[in-house]
């Protein structure tokens, strides 16, 4: 009976397959086996499987680590596998499955399969980036402080800041590569730019609707809310392109990076006010040392000592006269 022999990682990731049709199976770090595998707590002849009567039997060879099915099993002796088993040796797991195993059913492409395959396209990414750095240009342009216009600054901040926005999808396709994922960088950047573009248009109606409309109107929470919805779209579709799981895990993963990127802005703005302080600090700038510490008096008592001061104060003007 044939058997299909998966390498996989610890999460369960797909890292090499093996399809035998032979009656007998060697696995271990010598290159005589069947499976080389380059574990260095793997043994050079760690593991063997005989094909009897139509059944697949597992043995450890002795191996100084051992090998241990996935429900903390140790193989001691001889033992029947069924598809599906996982059995770990050393820091390597393996995956045995027959060729009968049933598998799941094909998936359909989706619109929004589509539509991201579609911003993948370079065409797309290119006009993208340009929208991008144009609208960047042109901010940098009206926002110079300086009466010259120095345009190789201009271009060197738009190449800047264009480069900086691109490292977040770069780094999504990196962190798929790493976890044996294709990385997709054409639909990373496409999906991105499209996204952070949406942002400049926001700001662009923010301040038309400011500029028109009513200044009764608040349109600081509606704003608020798109950009809320826009960066959680980002993380959203980041997560869909390089890894493969379920929508809940990966609207909670989004979500959760969302509240974060939020709440850090949400205590920055609140670092920058001053705190309220609801007990009197004496300054020294405003009160002179012989009032820094009053004790109470009666309305008749005070307006007698006014009385004195101003009384004090003529005195010492007809002496300097």
């Amino acid at each position: 009976m044939e058997l299909i022999i998966e390498e996989i990682s610890h999460g369960k990731k797909l890292i090499g397959r093996h399809k035998f049709a032979t009656s007998s199976v060697n696995i271990g770090r010598g290159f005589h086996n069947d499976i080389i595998l380059s574990d260095p707590h793997v043994c050079a002849e760690h593991l063997s499987l005989q094909c009897e009567g139509g059944t697949w039997f597992v043995e450890d060879l002795e191996s100084l680590n051992g090998s241990i099915f996935a429900n903390k099993q140790s193989i001691t002796r001889r033992h029947a596998i069924e598809s599906g088993d996982i059995i770990q040796l050393g820091k390597s797991q393996l995956r045995f499955y027959f060729a009968n195993h049933p598998v799941i059913k094909s998936v359909a492409f989706s619109e929004l399969e589509s539509l991201v395959e579609r911003f993948g396209r370079w065409p797309m990414i290119i006009t993208m980036i340009a929208l991008f750095s144009v609208i960047n240009f042109a901010l940098l342009y009206l926002n110079n402080p300086n009466k010259e216009i120095v345009y190789s600054q201009i271009f060197i901040g738009v190449i800047s800041v264009t480069v900086g926005y691109a490292l977040w999808p770069l780094l999504c396709s990196l962190m798929a590569f790493l976890n044996k994922h294709e990385p997709r960088v054409g639909s990373q950047l496409g999906v991105s730019f499209v996204i952070i573009n949406l942002f400049w248009f926001t700001d662009f109606f923010k301040a038309l609707f400011s500029f028109n409309l009513s200044s009764q109107w608040s349109w600081g929470w509606l704003i608020a809310l798109i950009s809320i919805a826009l960066t959680f779209s980002l993380f959203w579709f980041n997560l869909y392109i390089a890894f493969a799981q379920s929508a809940k895990r990966r609207f909670k993963i989004a979500a959760g990076i969302t509240v974060l990127v939020y709440g850090g802005l949400f205590l920055n703005d609140l670092s920058d006010k001053p705190e309220f302080n609801p007990y009197p600090v004496y300054d020294a700038t405003i009160l002179t040392p012989v009032f820094s510490v009053a004790p109470a008096s009666t309305t008749e008592a005070f307006i007698k000592q006014s009385d004195e001061l101003f009384i004090d104060a003529e005195k010492q003007v007809d002496e300097k006269k």
